[in-house]
C-alpha cells in the first residue's frame, strides 16, 4: 500500500503550491477554510486531494534528503546534448556542429557517432554514483 511522504499546500486562486511544513490542525482548518486545497502525496508517485482534518504528519517526516551535486547534472546534460547532437547529424546531415571551442567536430560516421554518444549516455545513467 502506498504511503504518504509529503502533503502539499494548494492556493487555487494563486495557482501555486508549497509542502506543508506546519501540521498544526487548527492552522490547517482555518486554511481550509479560506480555500487552500491540501494534496497528499504518495511514495508511488500519486497525488490526491485530503481534508485538514485528515492530515497528519507523515511517517517519513524528517528523513534526509539526498541534494544532487552540480557536477552531476552538468555531466549528464553534456552527455545528452551530444546525444541528441549526433542524432540531429544523422537527421539532418547538413547540421554543422561545434566543439567547446568553437571548431568543426571531427568528422566521423554520423550513426558511430550517436552511438558513442548514446553509450556514453547509458553509462551515466548506469553508474548512479554521482548524486
Amino acid at each position: 500500500m502506498a504511503q504518504i511522504v509529503c502533503y502539499m499546500a494548494h492556493d487555487p486562486v494563486a495557482n501555486c503550491e508549497g509542502q506543508l511544513t506546519d501540521f498544526t490542525s487548527a492552522t490547517l482548518i482555518d486554511a481550509e477554510a479560506q480555500g487552500i486545497v491540501f494534496v497528499a502525496v504518495y511514495d508511488d508517485g500519486t497525488r490526491a486531494v485530503v481534508r485538514a482534518a485528515d492530515i497528519v504528519p507523515p511517517s517519513m517526516q524528517g528523513q534526509e534528503f539526498t541534494f544532487v551535486m552540480p557536477v552531476y547534472v552538468d555531466k549528464r546534460t553534456a552527455a545528452t546534448v551530444e546525444c541528441f547532437a549526433a542524432l540531429a547529424e544523422i537527421v539532418n546531415p547538413s547540421v554543422a556542429t561545434l566543439a567547446a571551442d568553437d571548431t568543426a567536430s571531427e568528422q566521423k560516421d554520423p550513426i558511430e557517432r550517436f552511438m558513442t554518444a548514446l553509450a556514453n549516455l547509458k553509462a551515466l545513467e548506469s553508474d548512479g554514483g554521482d548524486a
